[in-house]
Order: structure tokens, then C-alpha cells, then sequence
């Protein structure tokens, strides 16, 4: 007789892919995980889980407020990607989904040294806890393929979205 598989859980977070610009050129926020073991692959976007009667939306506004302090960003309307991958915890088998919004900060200049939550650390060699970079180079720095793959479709989104602006000067912008 064979031992029944450990049930498959399934887990859904929300998070926000922020970015600024800074002289002309895009740049992307990434933190430093203070939760996964190798400091090189602790590299991630703001995210977080659903909290009860939360939308989407909402919880990613949340998990970046929280993990960031940020609060002035602006969500571009129809950018709603997803990544999908297994981990074990516990001995369980966890499916996990990501659900990301792309949006443009606002005001960065409250960002503290330090972070502000117990789920982000310094990185040991680097001394920072977040990021700001161009794509080229955060691209790098994300350990997934499924998170730089998101990086490569949240900025093609983004430019397209800044052609069509140029196009049509209404406001896209939401949040």
C-alpha cells in the first residue's frame, strides 16, 4: 500500500512592480528578502497575501505601503500579470500565485535606511535593503526566471504605455 501524497496548498499574494523615472530613464524597485537563505536570490518586488475582504488591488497597495512606506504611486490601468511556482514548507507542497500591478511612484523620499518590516534585511555584501535600477540591470538581480520574465513583460507594458500616452495626452493613469 502506498502512503497518500500531502495535500497540494494553494496560496495567492498580491504585490506592486514600482517604478520611477529619473532622468528620462525608467528604474525599478527591488527588496532584499530577509527570508530566503541565499542573500543573491532574495531579490523581489513588494508582495505579500490577501487579507480577508481585500481586493487584489488593494493587498498590493497594502504590501508596498508596509515593506516600503511608499504611498504615492499611480497603477497603470490593464497591467495585471501573474507568476506561478512550488515550494515546500513544512513538509507541504505549496502552489503558489503572485498576482503584480505595475505603478509609478510618485515620492521616493521617504524611503527609510533601514527596513521598515522584519521581512527585509540588508543584503551582507551589498548593504541595502531596496534597489533602484534600470531594467538591464535588476534583471540581474532577480533569481527566478518567472520574475525576470515579469520584469521583461512589465516594461515592454510600460513603454507601450508611454507611446500610446504620447499619442492620446488623456490621462491612463489610475490609483
Amino acid at each position: 500500500m502506498h502512503a497518500a501524497s500531502p495535500s497540494i496548498h494553494r496560496e495567492v499574494s498580491c504585490g506592486v512592480i514600482p517604478f520611477r523615472r529619473v532622468e528620462g530613464r525608467v528604474q525599478f524597485l527591488v527588496v532584499h528578502s530577509a527570508l530566503v537563505r541565499n542573500p543573491d536570490a532574495a531579490w523581489e518586488f513588494p508582495k505579500g497575501g490577501l487579507e480577508v475582504g481585500e481586493t487584489e488591488v488593494q493587498a498590493a497597495l497594502r504590501e508596498l505601503r508596509e515593506e516600503t512606506t511608499l504611498t504615492r504611486i499611480r497603477l497603470i490601468p490593464d497591467f495585471r500579470d501573474e507568476v506561478h511556482y512550488k515550494f515546500r514548507r513544512g513538509g507541504r507542497e505549496i502552489q503558489k500565485t503572485v498576482v503584480f500591478f505595475t505603478g509609478e511612484v510618485d515620492d521616493w523620499s521617504g524611503m527609510p535606511e533601514r527596513p521598515p518590516t522584519h521581512e527585509h534585511a540588508l543584503h551582507p555584501r551589498l548593504k541595502q535593503w531596496h534597489r533602484w535600477d534600470v531594467e538591464v540591470e535588476i534583471v540581474h538581480m532577480l533569481y527566478h526566471a518567472g520574475m525576470r520574465n515579469l520584469l521583461g513583460r512589465a516594461s515592454r507594458f510600460i513603454h507601450d504605455h508611454d507611446r500610446r500616452a504620447a499619442l492620446d495626452p488623456r490621462p491612463l493613469s489610475v490609483g
